[in-house]
């Protein structure tokens, strides 16, 4: 009896090494975890500011059509890039994000119909490349 009573005391229990491994284990894991979760956190501010970029878009192409004459809106030109706030005649465009964007507003008349084309652009002033972050377009006709 006290051979058996010795032997079960000797199994009972975790060794160093079982331990080493399982505690090596739960870090990997962990770590895969965090970087999941991070990851989550980046995609979702990200969709926060494409968010804010497509409401100050909207905006703007919402001046250009609810205007009493949308061609004398638009004025047949284009605004280059400018930052908020935007000159005349699209003031009054609010950015309540602490994102910082830039906007552009390209008009391309169609000669051969009473159409055009209205372009809202927003960039991101801190992007390398000139790509817009958000780009809505309207046809604006004469009826």
């Amino acid at each position: 009896m006290h051979i058996s009573l010795s032997r079960r005391r000797s199994t009972a229990g975790f060794t160093f090494i079982e331990l080493l491994v399982s505690l090596t284990l739960l870090a990997g894991v962990s770590l895969y975890l965090f970087q999941a979760f991070i990851s989550g956190m980046m995609h979702a501010g990200r969709a926060n500011e494409q968010v804010a970029a497509t409401t100050l878009g909207s905006q703007v192409m919402e001046q250009i059509r609810a205007s009493a004459n949308p061609y004398t809106m638009v004025g047949f030109v284009d605004m280059p890039r400018s930052a908020l706030p935007l000159p005349a005649p699209y003031t009054g465009v609010v950015n309540p994000t602490p994102h910082t964007f830039q906007i552009a507003v390209d008009v391309t008349p169609d000669n051969n119909l009473t159409l055009i084309t209205a372009t809202v652009r927003v960039y991101r002033p801190a992007d390398p490349d000139a790509s817009p972050f958000v780009a809505l377009t309207s046809v604006l006709d004469d009826q």
